[in-house]
């Protein structure tokens, strides 16, 4: 037995397969997802650049949804500046909302809060 696998399998005894190429396209094959990812933008609207409401309970993440209609009603946005970069830290209904947020964390954490109109 350890003979024949020395030796390996005649010539004319082989089995001739081909190797298949596979053709790979990827902007072909991704074309179907490109598409329902425009179509799931458009019906999601424009963007809006105030961050998801996120808490901890009990050491778990928790998202919570912002209906469409709290955000129509956002008139000032909050921006913490933070080196080189802004980060938006959340949105307010009225400019009162808006200097308290901005007082408290100017008095609690010593950081100072850029208060911006949101264009409706």
């Amino acid at each position: 037995m350890s003979r024949a696998f020395r030796e390996g399998v005649a010539k004319n005894r082989r089995i001739n397969a081909p190797v298949r190429r596979r053709d790979w396209s990827p902007i072909r094959d991704l074309r179907g997802l490109k598409a329902r990812t425009i179509v799931t933008g458009e019906a999601m609207g424009p963007l809006v650049e105030i961050p998801a409401m996120v808490r901890i309970e009990n050491e778990h993440w928790v998202f919570e949804r912002i209906e469409e209609g709290v955000l129509h009603n956002l008139t000032h946005k909050l921006i913490l500046h933070e080196g080189s970069s802004q980060k938006v830290i959340g949105g307010t209904i009225d400019m009162q909302t808006a200097m308290q947020v901005a007082q408290c964390m100017a008095q609690k954490e010593n950081r100072i809060v850029m208060i911006q109109p949101i264009k409706s």
